[in-house]
């Protein structure tokens, strides 16, 4: 399957197949352009390719006469601070994210530090696809450097909407599993300033990822023997770029990346109410913790550029995704897994509470996740199948179909990340979770056999 995938924000495919330096240099080239040769900054993750594109990335935006900030080996989050404190026109993280080391990216920045929504994005696009570039004379090709120093600022940003010193006074002990990724040294520096003692796991950059990228509780298996072994108050797993979350109590029991969002609001909505803006995949959960601040939840496409782009519109303070993404808006306009850290251990100093009472007061459903590979074509003309299926129930179709009982809800939608359909389903049975699961799956799976 080589195809590359194009979303809001971002293009990424396996390396060397559908995504190859000389597509990245375009695609370089085409952000130059869009940002009409203003300066750019750029950061990477750690995964071997990374270099390479990095390269790819760097010519494409010179070519248009764009000066080049280059951060290095960094988060995320970092990129988007860094574009908004020099006044860049955009950004430019290459990474693969959660996708795992045979994938690579290019996730785009605009000028407000935000991922580019889906306006910006088509403007891109089609600058992309009509190949009609901005081209610097010989004389005029800008320079590369590594800008202004900006990690101190950085951790300040995300400090300055702590109570810092409440937090330093626990002197928590964590562990924190860095799959090998990029933000070591930034986390480093937050956790100190919060008087945090760190006991990293697998922390070495250089190497390769330790494990799947995704924070989630099939990945977590060796940070919880290893919180289990140490006398810590909670693990941490930090995605490779920095943007997701998910922890592991002192008892070492693996969390589900559904509750980081949940745990987030709860701190943020006590101190400066508003709706919250998720996406249609993500646990209800949420929806019980908005509600006992008498806030709404909104539901948007799944993706970080569509819940930021939404919440931005709605007035939103917080908004996130069931992947353990969450951005407390407007300190940090893109999902920022330090901040959420900062915020959760905020939460537990505050309260006196353990990791463990904090989720054990969160509601509990039961949830079903599960993939059919396959390819786009087949995606679709599955889901057009689906939604005949479930024709006579009422339905959200913003982005596959969703279909909301009073008890449980369904959704099954063609990835954006990979070639798969992805089928979710919630409920507040355990059975009734699996009865539904089953039957979509079942559908599923015949509707893309019948498709090739």
């Amino acid at each position: 399957m080589r195809e590359l995938k194009i979303g809001t924000s971002w293009v990424r495919g396996v390396v060397g197949e559908a995504l190859t330096p000389e597509l990245v240099v375009d695609f370089g080239c085409a952000f130059g352009t869009w940002t009409q040769g203003t300066p750019v900054v750029i950061g990477r993750d750690s995964r071997r390719s990374s270099t390479m594109f990095r390269s790819a990335v760097v010519a494409g935006l010179l070519s248009p006469g764009c000066e080049v900030f280059d951060l290095g080996v960094c988060p995320t989050p970092l990129v988007s601070f860094a574009v908004r404190e020099w006044g860049c026109g955009g950004g430019i993280s290459i990474t693969g994210s959660h996708n795992n080391y045979r994938w690579n990216a290019l996730k785009f920045i605009g000028p407000d530090g935000t991922p580019l929504n889906p306006v910006r994005s088509r403007e891109l696009f089609d600058i992309y696809h009509g190949s009609t570039f901005l081209t610097a004379s010989r004389d005029s090709l800008p320079s590369v450097c590594s800008g202004p120093a900006v990690l101190d600022r950085y951790v300040q940003n995300l400090l300055n909407p702590l109570h810092v010193d409440i937090i330093r006074k626990q002197q928590f002990k964590l562990a924190v599993d860095f799959c090998n990724g990029a933000c070591l040294s930034v986390a480093e520096c937050f956790l100190e300033a919060l008087g945090c003692q760190l006991k990293a796991l697998n922390e070495d950059s250089s190497n390769e990822f330790a494990h799947s990228p995704a924070p989630t509780k099939e990945n977590m298996g060796q940070l919880s023997h290893f919180v289990r072994k140490l006398d810590v108050d909670l693990g941490a797993a930090i995605n490779v770029d920095g943007d997701r979350v998910a922890f592991v109590t002192k008892e070492g029991v693996p969390l589900s990346s559904e509750v980081t969002l949940p745990l987030v609001a709860r701190n943020r909505l006590q101190r400066r109410p508003s709706l919250v803006v998720t996406n249609l995949s993500t646990s209800r959960m949420i929806d019980v913790v908005a509600a006992e601040r008498g806030q709404e939840v909104l539901r948007t496409a799944v993706g970080e550029s569509h819940v930021v782009d939404r919440g931005f519109d709605e007035g939103a303070t917080i908004v996130g995704e069931g992947s353990g993404g969450v951005a407390a808006l407007p300190i940090t306009p893109t999902f920022d897994g330090l901040l959420s850290l900062g915020l959760v251990l905020e939460t537990m100093a505050l309260t006196g509470k353990t990791l463990s009472e904090l989720t054990s007061d969160l509601p509990h459903f039961h949830m079903r996740k599960g993939t059919v590979r396959c390819l786009p074509v087949q995606a679709y003309r599955a889901l057009d199948g689906l939604r005949r299926v479930y024709s006579g129930i009422p339905a959200d179709l913003t982005d596959g179909i969703r279909i909301d009982w009073e008890d449980a809800w369904l959704h099954i939608r063609s990835s954006s990340t990979e070639p798969v359909l992805r089928i979710i389903v919630e409920a507040e049975e355990g059975e009734r979770a699996e009865s539904i699961f089953d039957e979509a799956m079942s559908k599923t799976v015949a509707l893309v056999k019948e498709s090739q």
